[in-house]
């Protein structure tokens, strides 16, 4: 009886510790992948507000290059309803306070009442400040020419 007691409560403590470990960077930023994924398919603002940094830069499919408050303003709007939003292929390199990441979208959108499917492989860089990471640019690229989109982000 002791000795299943024993068992039970360093098992307990085992999880207790492992719990306040904190993430690694890598899993740090895998996490905000995944949250930025959530906040572009959910319009969130605050989320995405966030996620990317105040001098943040993004190059859109088609080459148009955006900055920071025209990439939120555009990513909260209802221009497109974002159907789903899948990441797959997710590659982070840390190196000290910066990290690339690379990865590719599947997303499935509504447009003007029509519907669009489209897959972009896209790559990230980021920079950890004052223990947080956030995006500070990011490019996106059409993966397939034959693709249903006419891809045109305004």
């Amino acid at each position: 009886m002791r000795i299943a007691s024993l068992v039970v409560f360093m098992f307990v403590m085992a999880s207790v510790v492992y719990a306040q470990q904190p993430l690694s960077d890598e899993k740090q930023i895998l996490k905000s992948e995944d949250d930025w994924a959530r906040a572009l398919k959910m319009k969130d603002r605050e989320l995405l507000d966030a996620i990317v940094a105040t001098n943040f830069t993004f190059i859109e499919p088609d080459g148009t290059l955006k900055n920071r408050d025209e990439y939120l303003a555009d990513r909260s709007s209802d221009i497109a309803d974002i159907e789903s939003f899948e990441l797959a292929d997710l590659k982070v390199n840390v190196f000290e306070n910066c990290a690339l990441t690379s990865g590719l979208s599947k997303i499935t959108e509504r447009r003007q009442g029509k519907r669009y499917r489209f897959n972009l492989r896209w790559k990230e860089l980021w920079l950890k400040d004052n223990g947080k990471w956030r995006v500070v640019a990011s490019q996106a690229t059409p993966v397939s020419p034959a693709w249903d989109a006419g891809f045109v982000v305004k």
